[in-house]
């Protein structure tokens, strides 16, 4: 009856039955490349969770941000997962965290830090940005005196 309808189609069963070994040798190796591929992304996302970056926002007593402040910093914080290049989007989201210490709130950005440019940009005019680094592996400079008459 098939080759009737449409004579290509009674062939359909010759080539399934010439192309079915071989799509029976090809499923694993298109399983484990795709496994390989999840594996290599949980790690790559596992390593930018692990290594992130935080900022302390610390407003003005006389902050009022517009509406239109606010939906540019909303945006700003948008680019985070694009300033991100390579890290899968479950390792490149910025997080707000609120504390508080000693009767005062304090606010965070937290993100990766490959992202610490768009992370370090102050977002509001009376909002200052302070990257909670630890200082002590930075050595000053230090240029050594002239030999010779001056």
């Amino acid at each position: 009856m098939l080759d009737v309808i449409h004579p290509p189609l009674g062939d359909l069963g010759l080539v399934l039955s010439l192309v079915t070994p071989y799509a029976g040798g090809v499923a694993p190796v298109v399983m484990a490349s795709w496994l390989g591929r999840k594996v290599h992304r949980a790690r790559r996302a596992r390593a930018a969770l692990a290594d992130r970056l935080v900022v302390e926002l610390i407003p003005t007593s006389t902050f009022d941000p517009s509406e239109a402040e606010v939906a540019r910093w909303a945006r700003q914080l948008g680019r985070v997962h694009h300033a991100a290049a390579g890290v899968p989007a479950r390792g490149s989201a910025a997080r707000l965290r609120y504390s508080a210490e000693n009767g005062k709130m304090r606010c965070y950005l937290e993100g990766p830090r490959t992202a610490q440019a768009v992370l370090a940009m102050p977002g509001f005019a009376e909002v200052e940005v302070r990257a909670q680094e630890d200082r002590t592996g930075i050595r000053p400079v230090r240029f050594p005196a002239p030999e010779g008459p001056a």
